[in-house]
């Protein structure tokens, strides 16, 4: 593999000017806009945001995009605008389409890629089906507290990640299935793989990154695998009382 350079946004356009040009660089980038939906092969998975470069005075706005392949495409899932993606061994080449060339950056695990991100607004993750269950709706779990919950959140300027598992939206109530399909193809809710059980997803990625979670799970059988559960900061119980969340933070 090339050694990767470093080189500005601004750089790597003009290089890639050269239709045919490949190159391995690290770079920074602020997202503009992300693509929810993760796109799926045989032996593939395809996450892709719009970015540009990091503007200063002397600079003006460039536009590209990245392709988070493999074990990053998930990140799309939380990311939002105004977030910065520091990319090391990312392969800078062009995608043609109708006679016109559009400049991207791929990520992935073959080539050593790196993906750190710095957010605009901190992230905190939501388990999901433990939320729906605390206040039932005919019985059953209810999604209107997660939108409770959600908004709660975002209110105390967080940006939520909420995580559910597979079988949830088959029980909910039928008038509601269709609202938490939306939810799910839109990336509001995070919906884990079937025969994934939602708490082992849950930890996992709070463990990847260092995040808080709302819940009044203990998640008690984890503890011998991710010790930090026992630390009564990492996690956020709450109340929900009529349409309105009470959120208990350490």
């Amino acid at each position: 593999m090339d050694k990767a350079v470093d080189m500005k946004a601004e750089e790597i356009i003009k290089r890639l000017s050269n239709r045919d040009e490949e190159f391995f660089i690290n770079t920074t980038a602020k997202v503009v806009s992300v693509d929810k939906r993760i796109k799926e092969g045989d032996r593939w998975t395809l996450g892709s945001i719009t970015a540009e470069n990091i503007e200063d005075a002397k600079t003006y706005k460039i536009n590209f995009r990245i392709n988070l392949w493999g074990k990053f495409s998930i990140l799309v899932n939380e990311l939002e605008k105004g977030d910065i993606l520091n990319i090391k061994n990312g392969l800078a080449k062009n995608y043609s389409y109708n006679d016109k060339t559009y400049p991207q950056i791929n990520c992935d695990e073959r080539y050593g890629s790196q993906v750190e991100i710095k957010y605009k607004k901190e992230r905190i993750l939501v388990d999901g089906a433990n939320v729906a269950w605390e206040a039932k709706k005919e019985g059953g779990p209810n999604i209107d507290n997660i939108e409770i919950i959600r908004l709660k959140l975002e209110k105390q300027g967080y940006t939520p990640i909420i995580i559910v598992d597979a079988s949830l939206r088959h029980i909910i109530p039928e008038a509601d299935k269709e609202r938490f399909g939306k939810w799910i193809d839109e990336g509001k809710v995070i919906q884990a793989p079937a025969q994934v059980r939602a708490d082992d997803a849950l930890l996992k990625f709070a463990d990847g990154r260092g995040l808080k979670i709302v819940s009044n799970d203990t998640f008690k059988d984890y503890r011998n695998i991710y010790p930090w559960i026992k630390d009564r900061s990492k996690r956020v119980p709450f109340n929900i009382i009529g349409t309105q969340a009470i959120l208990h933070f350490h």
